[in-house]
């Protein structure tokens, strides 16, 4: 089959791929992606990656023709050939955004368990939960969220589900012995 514009064969693997395709691969005015495969361990191959951004298309056509280092998705930027913007540039161009480490005292820790305190005794769920809103919202730390644990559990153990015992009566050796030798 030949392309409809410049009237040059069309390759038969895309027309296997595309069997409605009218057009060879230069001439088609659909653009392509970027189609790569992914190296989840030391050596194996096991994901392929799609890329349909144009910018993202051509900084990884750059990348992964200079060859890379390592293994996993996350090391495309590890090719040391590319050079990295430098501090000065970057700072000219962008705002500096300081992120508040959080600060866990001993004066958050009292309040969270005296509020989870509060209400243990009324709805122990809602006092655990109190204790987990804290650790994510990093109020506490996960130390003093393991120590709030054994305190609430400590003052308000929880409810354990008795599994009852049932006891079994004695089944005759004559009948396992038929069950043990049952044939279809």
């Amino acid at each position: 089959m030949n392309c409809c514009k410049c009237s040059v064969e069309i390759n038969p693997l895309r027309i296997k791929a595309l069997p409605d395709t009218r057009t060879c691969v230069e001439c088609s005015d659909v653009e392509r992606n970027y189609v790569r495969t992914i190296i989840s361990g030391k050596t194996t191959y096991s994901e392929i990656e799609v890329i349909k951004n144009k910018d993202t298309k051509e900084y990884l056509k750059r990348i992964d023709a200079k060859g890379r280092t390592g293994f996993g998705s996350s090391l495309y930027r590890a090719s040391r050939t590319i050079p990295e913007p430098k501090a000065s540039e970057m700072s000219k161009n962008t705002k500096r955004v300081m992120r508040r480490l959080p600060e866990y005292t001993q004066a958050n820790f009292e309040a969270v368990l005296k509020e989870a305190m509060d209400w243990l005794d009324h709805d122990r769920n809602y006092a655990m939960k109190v204790v987990e809103k804290s650790y994510k919202q990093d109020t506490i730390s996960g130390v003093q969220r393991r120590r709030m644990v054994e305190i609430l559990n400590i003052f308000n153990p929880p409810v354990k589900v008795v599994k009852k015992k049932v006891k079994q009566e004695l089944v005759d050796d004559e009948i396992l012995h038929a069950f043990r030798n049952w044939k279809y």
